[in-house]
């Protein structure tokens, strides 16, 4: 009797388990952070900003997906003032909204600030970008997810402001910093073994960037 009662506990943990980790699965996984470079893996470099009337704040984050036709699903963790550099499988992904536990696309991005969080609209010129090719032991820089409070006037409601800087400035900044970490003795081991382990990588991508400079001529035509 004692083994018919114990037989359904353990079949009841067990289907928990596998609940749990399908939900997880939907979901999308989080990727390794700050992960050493190893064949069959690509990266991405993201940062978050956060910026109050007070100027700017480092205790946000949001989270967005990144996902491919293939199936790979990732959740990314945008930290204010802090660039992440995380590990994915090589494809071509597409930033996503995040999902439920169940897999269900939420439409709705989830801002949170130390102990507050507030859900906006997510912004439509995200799902707009280009696709992001990973390949394998090569580093792609994101961008910049910007959160902006915009002050609050006198009857009016206040305002949430989402915006992605993928521009080439704040791409090379993202690698520039990843550089200048693997060089730095006071930064955190783990974040200097895993800059050190990507050092082609962070210049391969520095080359990119550098080819993407809009070019202007070096002298100005003369007129007529």
């Amino acid at each position: 009797m004692g083994r018919g009662m114990w037989y359904p506990s353990v079949m009841g943990r067990a289907v928990v388990l596998s609940s749990l980790l399908l939900a997880c699965g939907c979901r999308g996984t989080m990727p390794e952070h700050f992960g050493e470079a190893r064949l069959g893996f690509g990266a991405v470099l993201i940062r978050g900003r956060f910026i109050l009337p007070t100027g700017e704040d480092r205790r946000g984050w949001v989270t967005l997906n990144l996902e491919s036709e293939t199936g790979e699903r990732y959740r990314l963790r945008f930290q204010a003032g802090e660039t992440s550099l995380l590990m994915v499988e090589p494809d071509l992904y597409r930033l996503h909204p995040a999902r439920n536990p169940f897999g269900f696309v939420k439409n709705t991005l989830t801002v949170r600030l130390g102990h507050d969080a507030w859900r906006v609209p997510f912004p439509r010129e995200i799902l707009r970008k280009a696709p992001l090719d990973v390949k394998p032991t090569r580093l792609v820089p994101i961008g910049v997810l910007e959160v902006r409070f915009v002050p609050i006037k006198k009857g009016e409601a206040g305002k949430i402001l989402i915006h992605l800087d993928d521009s080439v400035s704040a791409r090379r900044g993202l690698v520039e910093e990843m550089v200048n970490k693997m060089m730095d003795p006071k930064a955190d081991i783990d974040v200097r073994r895993s800059a050190i382990s990507w050092t082609r990588a962070l210049e391969q991508a520095l080359v990119l960037l550098q080819s993407e400079q809009p070019t202007t001529p070096g002298y100005k035509p003369s007129g007529p």
